[in-house]
């Protein structure tokens, strides 16, 4: 069970803090509950519910702006989206990101695996590395977690009202008194609003995970080894623990001097020799791909 005290800990940023080292479509944890039709997974609850770690080998398509998230993902429980399969007209199969556009960087990791589909399931992780997926994609239906959640009855309305009276009072009192700034309004805001949101995020992440345990068959069937689907797309895989066995570089981005050392110098910053670098264009980095039992799907005539 999630406890209170982590939560509290790691509150900060939920609210007010926009850290851009995150991924733009990236949201809080509060941001998905309000939602209310996602669920959160973490390898915590995935493995205790399968009773093992499964591991993968697979590929993560990055820029060189966002190598440094690459960090912060590494042999750590934060899971990262990765593939296997593509198809010829996709640009995966050209080496360029989903996320990251720009892509070139294409790393061959191997981890462990949370969870996967054979198309992209649009998976978005909170900025505490849980990532959050559409309740479908688990039950296989769109009602289960709605009849879930009617019976728990939690009770947000009420907390969320409580969160709205707390804004508007400081609000008031910055725009009314002249002995409070604005900086000064936000941060009471937060503190106030900081044990209530955590009371929201715990029970609805308790909930999830009791859920996540009473539908294991449906968790193995839709998460942990779905049925493959041919089509013009790629497959999503969800990895932690993640390790970077190699990588390829498009020879597009480094084909200046400084474009190579400030490559290295990013590289270097994660744990990746340049011993362990295949630099080369589209298609050699297709074969590259191939190699390592990546599936590239071709047009049908």
């Amino acid at each position: 069970m999630i406890k209170l005290k982590d939560l509290l800990l790691e509150l900060d940023g939920t609210v007010w803090i926009d850290d851009q080292s995150y991924p733009a479509h990236t949201k809080s944890a509060l941001d998905w509950i309000r939602m209310g039709d996602h669920i959160p997974l973490t390898p915590k609850i995935v493995q205790s519910v399968l009773g093992k770690k499964i591991p993968v080998k697979s590929f993560h398509i990055t820029s060189p702006d966002s190598l440094q998230r690459m960090k912060g993902v590494i042999g750590k429980k934060k899971s990262i989206s990765t593939f296997t399969k593509t198809h010829e007209e996709e640009k995966t199969s050209k080496g360029r990101g989903i996320q990251t556009g720009t892509g070139g960087i294409i790393f061959y990791v191997e981890g462990n695996l949370l969870s996967q589909r054979s198309m992209d399931f649009d998976t978005v992780p909170d900025k505490q590395g849980r990532r959050w997926v559409e309740s479908h994609y688990l039950f296989g239906d769109r009602q289960t977690w709605k009849i879930i959640q009617k019976k728990a009855k939690l009770d947000f309305t009420s907390i969320q009202n409580k969160m709205s009276d707390i804004e508007k009072g400081y609000h008031d009192l910055w725009v009314n008194a002249e002995d409070i700034d604005y900086e000064e309004y936000k941060a009471l805001v937060k503190k106030e609003q900081g044990p209530l949101i955590a009371k929201m995020i715990k029970q609805y992440i308790d909930m999830a995970n009791k859920a996540i345990k009473g539908y294991k068959t449906q968790l193995m069937k839709n998460l942990i080894y779905p049925k493959k689907i041919p089509g013009p797309w790629w497959n999503e895989i969800l990895v932690y623990d993640t390790k970077i066995i190699d990588v390829f570089i498009l020879d597009r981005l480094v084909k200046t001097e400084y474009e190579k050392n400030m490559i290295t110098r990013k590289m270097k910053d994660i744990g990746v020799p340049e011993s362990k670098w295949t630099i080369g264009k589209p298609a050699q980095y297709r074969k590259w791909f191939q190699k390592r039992d990546g599936e590239i799907e071709r047009r049908m005539k």
